[in-house]
């Protein structure tokens, strides 16, 4: 019975190896990055409808550049979000289908989303970082999407407003 001994005292030794395992994994307090925030872009679609149908619309994501640190937990390479579409309802004529979704935490810079619509893939471009326009809008028919492009959201560094120009007091 000498194996019966041994397994037992192996027991309490891998149970202590592996608590020790696991607390070397969580790091204690987690990683610097993780107080930073997740964020998440708000998808809204409006697309003509297909033969009275209102499918689905997959909206692909795909980073450009990235810019600042991101929580550990952000997204850094190219995904695909699903945006579930209702309707159709007539709207001014047209029979329209109308869907709204969020993406999976995504990584602050500038990404590209793209979406096949009715009339064509429309596309964009966006800087995305928490305190920003975090919404993304299709609409069948309009080039783009809403919001600033990367250019207009991260302004030049180092440029300079002019001076108001003061004009003499009439007198």
């Amino acid at each position: 019975m000498p194996f019966l001994k041994l397994s037992g005292l192996r027991a309490p030794g891998m149970a202590a190896a592996a608590a020790v395992a696991l607390a070397a994994c969580s790091g204690g307090g987690g990683s610097s990055n993780d107080s930073l925030p997740l964020i998440r872009a708000s998808l809204s679609i409006k697309n003509v409808s297909q033969g009275g149908r209102c499918d689905g619309i997959r909206v692909r994501m795909t980073p450009k550049e990235l810019i600042g640190p991101a929580n550990k937990y952000a997204n850094n390479r190219m995904m695909v979000a699903e945006v579930a579409m209702t309707g159709p309802t007539d709207e001014g004529g047209a029979p329209m289908c109308n869907g709204t979704g969020q993406t999976l935490p995504m990584a602050p810079g500038n990404w590209e989303f793209s979406a096949p619509l009715a009339s064509g893939s429309a596309q964009c471009q966006r800087h995305i970082k928490a305190d920003g326009d975090l919404m993304i809008q299709f609409i069948d028919g309009i080039d783009g999407c809403s919001g600033p492009p990367p250019e207009a959201a991260a302004p030049e560094t180092g440029t300079e407003v002019p001076a108001a120009v003061e004009e003499p007091a009439a007198g």
